[in-house]
């Protein structure tokens, strides 16, 4: 019985609302792209292939999931 209490008082957030923030090389915001997955394992698969040029948040609602850096950034020392 008070499972169906929760139900009743907790609002159904909706559908999953994933967005890819693309980021240039200062931090600043290039554009947002929304990602439509069904979990966030298949979120973070698909944004970790926009980080080529830009850098890319993934953000569910205002939930941070992950930062991806750009593939373009290397650390010192690393072999192209």
């Amino acid at each position: 019985m008070f499972t169906a209490l929760v139900d009743v008082f907790t609002p159904d957030p909706g559908p999953l609302a994933y967005r890819a923030i693309r980021l240039n090389a200062s931090g600043g915001v290039e554009g947002i792209e929304h990602i439509t997955a069904h979990h966030d394992e298949e979120a973070v698969a698909l944004t970790s292939r926009m980080a080529n040029g830009y850098g890319v948040d993934l953000w569910e609602r205002s939930r941070f999931l992950e930062s991806f850096p750009s593939l373009s950034v290397r650390a010192p020392g690393a072999k192209a």
